[in-house]
């Protein structure tokens, strides 16, 4: 019996599959996973408090509300225009403080923050008028202490002035605490008879707060209200400012924030500092009316930047620090504000609602598991630690990021979260698949695991790579919460990759060299085993049936050539 010629043409052999390439030793990329791990729950113990408590949104927790009343020069009504401008800024400075899951509202002539927790300094420094000005320094004196005010007049004035009333206050400081800046002597020495008669305690209001001339002198406490200051027509404008950042002074230690001027005001800063030197000319920076520092000009200051710290007795921490940073870098309000007092929102959807939301998360996660289980047996084993260890290390980092840059976690959150997570139990189903399709072609579970790899972590990019930049488009596009919804998608997808590539193939390699764990009756991948044998006797029926009759034709031919030989 001879055995049947080859289809190949000569030349063109058949195409063989490519083999996959050699994998790196699977225990390298879980002891990396394990690693991180780690790493992110040592930040959490050795970096701060130590708990696992993320910071929850305003829907969960509750929060604190303080309510803006906008101010005018003349006393008319605030235009729609400068509500909205000043909306933006201040969401602008929220964003700049990190996701925080602050709300921003206009109603009718008032804004409205409100902020997690129970810290309302926050949200009256995101309403911080911001208009910075650079005054040199005429005089300075302590601050006398005055009298108390009546208690009518003390409880109105932390109380919402209508606009013509205050209107008519900012006129008043301005001319008892102003004087033009072409003023004579007998009107600084007016101005400086009142600085004996300033009011600088920490309670006091200012009406001209945000609202002095700029190019006149003006009579200013220092904000932690030790001294008073008699300070010249402003030399630069803070709307000249490029860029805010808080830092650390590397010779003292002590936070500072450093200024980076434009414009004209960046070629007039280092030469006035080389001016006035020689001098030791004491400079206030003032912020929304009041001093936040003086210093003296020491040396000259090249190269347009400058710094400004806190007084000797109320320094800057990193908190004030970053916090003025953030109100100078996004520029000044349109309007300048009275915020009354903060008072404490309660959750709008509260535990209950998200002990509901986690109890249903937690039943579709069990389903998820259990059809696993039954479905894929040991693979199922495999994906619900994988799932654990990718809900670890989403948690860890919530924590994380709740304390670096203020995220808070809200019921959409929690959305993007279990959606990210079902994305997971995807990633996970592709792969498995991937490898019952190779064992389907006859192949054993050992050899069909880096092969369907091979071809499932292409699947897997390629899905995740659209998720994130759905989720990227979204949290760039959106508002509020839905952009929390965003970032943990995002976050959860990027973790997506890192487990199925760190943790789940490198136990599902594990367990293919396994000789328990290979066994059919423990994979649950017996029927595709049985499937694969039958495939391979049929194939060889199919072979030997072609050969015996290839072969019976060919004895037929013979046969028949020889009777025809004479």
């Amino acid at each position: 019996m001879t055995t049947p010629r080859s289809t190949a043409k000569a030349g063109k052999p058949a195409a063989k599959r490519s083999r996959p390439s050699r994998e790196i030793p699977p225990w390298r990329p879980l002891v990396a996973f394990l690693g991180l791990l780690a790493i992110v729950y040592g930040l959490i113990y050795f970096t701060g408090p130590q708990t696992l408590e993320p910071k929850l949104g305003i829907d969960l927790q509750g929060g604190t509300r303080v309510t803006l009343t906008a101010r005018t020069e003349d006393g008319k009504e605030p235009t729609r225009q400068q509500l909205d401008q000043a909306k933006q800024i201040i969401e602008q400075r929220v964003n700049g403080l990190g996701v925080s899951g602050s709300e921003v509202v206009v109603t009718g002539n008032n804004l409205v923050i409100t902020v997690p927790g129970e810290d309302g300094a926050q949200a009256k420094s995101l309403s911080q008028t911001a208009r910075l000005y650079v005054r040199p320094v005429v005089g300075a004196v302590a601050a006398t202490p005055q009298p108390p005010k009546p208690e009518d007049q003390s409880d109105q004035q932390n109380t919402a002035m209508p606009t013509e009333v205050a209107a008519a206050a900012i006129a008043e400081q301005r001319k008892i605490r102003q004087a033009p800046g072409d003023a004579k002597q007998e009107q600084l020495a007016a101005l400086q008879e009142q600085m004996a008669k300033m009011d600088c305690s920490p309670d006091a209001n200012d009406p001209l707060r945000g609202n002095d001339l700029p190019d006149q002198y003006l009579v200013a406490c220092s904000t932690d209200g030790k001294e008073v200051y008699l300070l010249g027509p402003q030399i630069i404008d803070g709307r000249d400012i490029k860029d805010a950042s808080a830092g650390t002074d590397p010779q003292t230690g002590e936070w500072v924030v450093t200024l980076e001027f434009k414009g004209k005001a960046a070629d007039f800063w280092p030469k006035y500092t080389a001016q006035e030197a020689p001098n030791r000319t004491q400079t206030a920076f003032t912020l929304d009316s009041a001093v936040v520092s003086a210093p003296a000009i020491n040396e000259p200051i090249p190269g347009g930047q400058t710094r400004i710290s806190g007084s000797s007795a109320d320094p800057f921490t990193e908190k004030s620090s970053n916090e003025l940073a953030n109100v100078l870098k996004y520029g000044s309000l349109p309007l300048s504000f009275n915020a009354s007092d903060a008072e404490t929102v309660s959750a709008t959807l509260g535990l209950s609602s998200l002990k509901a939301g986690l109890l249903a998360g937690a039943i579709g996660l069990v389903a998820v598991l259990i059809y696993a289980l039954a479905y894929y047996r040991m693979l199922g084993i495999l994906t619900m630690l994988s799932l654990v260890l990718a809900g670890a290390m989403v948690y860890g980092i919530i924590v994380l990021l709740g304390r670096w840059i203020g995220f808070t976690l809200d019921l959409a959150g929690i959305a993007g979260l279990i959606i990210g997570i079902g994305m997971t139990a995807d990633s996970f189903v592709v792969y498995f698949e991937r490898i019952k399709d190779e064992m389907r072609e006859g192949r054993s579970f050992r050899s069909a695991v880096p092969r369907g790899w091979a071809s499932a972590r292409r699947t897997i990019w390629s899905g995740n790579a659209v998720s994130f930049i759905a989720a990227a488009v979204i949290y760039i596009l959106a508002i509020g919460e839905v952009r929390g919804f965003a970032f943990t998608l995002g976050l959860t997808t990027i973790l997506d990759v890192m487990v199925v590539f760190l943790v789940t193939h490198p136990l599902v390699v594990y367990a293919s060299r396994s000789s328990f764990l290979s066994k059919p009756s423990v994979n649950g991948l017996g029927a595709i085993t049985e499937v694969a044998r039958e495939r391979k006797v049929a194939a060889r029926r199919q072979a030997e049936t072609v050969g015996v009759g290839a072969g019976a034709a060919r004895a037929d031919e013979s046969t028949s050539e020889k009777g025809t030989v004479r």
